[in-house]
């Protein structure tokens, strides 16, 4: 069978992936999306776009030699870096390059390091979320059930309260 690079795999299941399904589709490409949803032609729901070794066999299974990745949990798990090893190639960024979108603390302080304007915020482990409650009251924030905090790998964020400024 010949390498056809009409033939993608599409890695994700959202409205993301739908769109980019059906605008391949409307180039030319045969477009298998793992692991897809209802709605979104020649899904794959058995196969985990985590699944990596999955991912690999079902390309070589299809011939298919370009992976375009949707949504940023597969490029934060390293997808990119593991096709780098293969003939497959992968339309996103590295693990590395990923951790903009996937990590809000790195992306917090690569901004900050390099002058991008961003809202204020702070970081604290999970083992300083006493610090985490007397900066949040310290700033007006009231902790409660609604108050922002996003975990990731043991880190806590907290939005600073802000108020709309009226118009004159």
């Amino acid at each position: 069978m010949s390498t056809n690079t009409k033939h993608i795999v599409l890695l994700g299941g959202g409205a993301r992936e739908h769109a980019m399904a059906w605008k391949l589709t409307l180039d030319g490409a045969t477009v298998h999306v793992l692991p897809g949803n209802g709605g979104i032609p020649n899904s794959h729901p058995e196969i985990s776009p985590l699944d990596f070794p999955a991912v690999e066999n079902f390309c070589r299974e299809h011939d298919i030699k370009l992976i375009v990745v949707g949504p940023e949990a597969p490029l934060a798990a390293g997808v990119t870096d593991y096709f780098a090893k293969t003939d497959i190639r992968v339309f996103g960024p590295t693990r590395q390059g990923a951790l903009l979108e996937s990590s809000k603390v790195w992306s917090k302080k690569f901004m900050r390091r390099h002058g991008v304007a961003t809202g204020l915020s702070w970081t604290f482990r999970s083992d300083e979320m006493q610090a985490a409650r007397a900066k949040a009251a310290e700033l007006g924030a009231i902790w409660s059930s609604n108050t922002t905090v996003w975990p990731r790998a043991k880190a806590y964020t907290c939005a600073v309260p802000w108020t709309r400024p009226t118009r004159p």
